[in-house]
């Protein structure tokens, strides 16, 4: 063992000795010291980590918050809310994208909810969408006097004009709304005004825009696209609704639902002359309005007395997308299979996520059922619910230059339909899904012509 020499003081501490160096007899070294601050400095410690850990793994399993409150995808133009997410873009900007096969001239003269009704429907009642023409006001009270539920209507008229006895349309509308307590509480009025260097003749052809604008502003989330050729639902629909609930599903799962159309027939003379009212043809309705049948049963003897019949826009005699024969004995819905794409009845379907009428054609309601039929939607035909034309509005007349026009664009219409839903159908992976089968039905033809290999599900 070594023993440093004598005399000689020794390096390390021997036992017992105290040392300078490593002792203090300040009072703060003896507090941090002792047991008891180390004890609480370490669980402070503990805490901070499992706080933390705590945090980083609730950031990680919540989804990304929204940046409003309110924030709405499905309808951020809510009209009873007074927040909007775009209410800080311009209705110029927004009504120009959300109508892009129009000019500014006809996008900045639209004014939804002109008149709005007093009433606020609930999201599940269903909203007549339809198009009013300037000269056939008077359609409204009809129209309040057989659907008893919230109409969205889209009037279209000419520039107003300063000329002493000129129509006014604008003092024509709230004349009927003092008058008539059911047009304030049920319709609303989406106002679009034609540009004085616009003819007459654009505004009556833009129909399939009024159907968009009319479904688009409706307040409630199913709506009847009622054919704007003067027709009249005659039976409460939404109440053939409520009474089956299953239909509501079908409805909300993305099914359309035909309501069959008929016309008043007309003639050149009529039994009592004093009661005759003769549309712009110059013939008189055989049936006047408060004749017109309300139930399937007086809607039947009509047809056998010959007094209405069938219209060709829901019973093609080429192609039968709905068989009488069927339809007068059925009580139950019936899934329409040959389809015709010059189908174009008045039906009821979702006002969202649902394809919109294609706006190159001024008025094609059947590219709006031909787009509706290859996305995918199933149509069914109501049993009891139907529409009558009371046969007093004329027809539209188009030259022969815009039937040609017209028919030769519905036929690019078809191809690049089936073609837009073919690829849509493909990039999504469900081309071999019971979603896509119309398409792959509809479209072998145009398909195979582009060299598209079809295989069926």
């Amino acid at each position: 063992m070594y023993k440093p020499p004598s005399g000689a003081s020794s390096i390390l501490p021997t036992s017992g000795a105290a040392s300078p160096t490593f002792r203090s007899s300040h009072p703060v070294a003896r507090v941090l010291k002792s047991r008891a601050v180390r004890t609480i400095f370490l669980a402070y410690v503990g805490f901070c980590a499992l706080f933390t850990m705590k945090h980083i793994f609730s950031y990680q399993s919540k989804p990304v918050p929204m940046v409003y409150k309110h924030f709405d995808l499905e309808r951020t133009y809510d009209a009873d809310e007074p927040y909007s997410v775009v209410s800080n873009l311009s209705s110029s900007a927004i009504l120009s994208k959300m109508f892009t096969f129009h000019t500014p001239d006809t996008t900045d003269h639209i004014q939804p909810f002109f008149v709005r009704s007093t009433s606020t429907p609930s999201p599940n009642e269903i909203t007549l969408a339809t198009f009013i023409p300037q000269d056939e006001l008077s359609e409204l009270a009809a129209l309040v006097e057989r659907f008893p539920g919230p109409i969205s209507a889209v009037l279209h008229i000419e520039y107003p004009s300063d000329t002493p006895g000129a129509s006014n349309p604008i003092k024509h509308l709230h004349a009927m709304r003092a008058s008539n307590p059911k047009i304030r509480q049920q319709v609303d009025i989406h106002l679009i005004t034609a540009p004085p260097t616009h003819r007459q003749a654009p505004v009556l052809q833009q129909t399939n825009l009024h159907r968009n604008l009319a479904r688009f502003f409706a307040r409630s989330d199913f709506v009847l696209l009622l054919d704007s050729d003067g027709s009249l639902p005659m039976t409460n629909v939404a109440k053939s609704f409520s009474d089956y609930p299953q239909w509501m599903d079908k409805l909300r799962a993305g099914n359309v639902f035909v309501l069959p159309g008929f016309n008043v027939s007309t003639m050149t003379t009529s039994s009592d002359n004093e009661q005759e009212q003769y549309n712009a043809d110059g013939l008189v309705p055989a049936l006047s309005q408060t004749e017109l049948p309300t139930d399937k049963e007086s809607l039947l003897n009509l047809v056998r007395d010959e007094k209405v019949v069938l219209s060709e826009k829901t019973w093609k005699r080429t192609i039968r997308n709905v068989d009488y024969n069927t339809w007068a004995t059925q009580s139950r819905l019936s899934a329409i299979q040959n389809y015709d794409p010059y189908f174009s009845p008045s039906v009821v379907l979702r006002r969202d996520k649902m394809m919109w009428c294609p706006e190159r054609f001024g008025n094609n309601h059947a590219a709006c059922m031909f787009e509706l039929y290859l996305s995918g939607a199933d149509f069914w035909v109501l049993p009891q619910d139907f529409t009558v034309n009371a046969a007093t509005r004329p027809e539209v007349d188009s030259t022969e230059r815009e039937k040609t026009i017209n028919t030769r664009l519905y036929q690019k219409f078809h191809e690049e339909s089936c073609l837009k839903h073919a690829r849509a159908f493909y990039a999504a992976g469900e081309w071999d899904s019971d979603r896509a089968r119309h398409c792959r039905i509809s479209c072998q033809k145009v398909l195979a012509v582009w060299g598209l290999v079809i295989r069926q599900a």
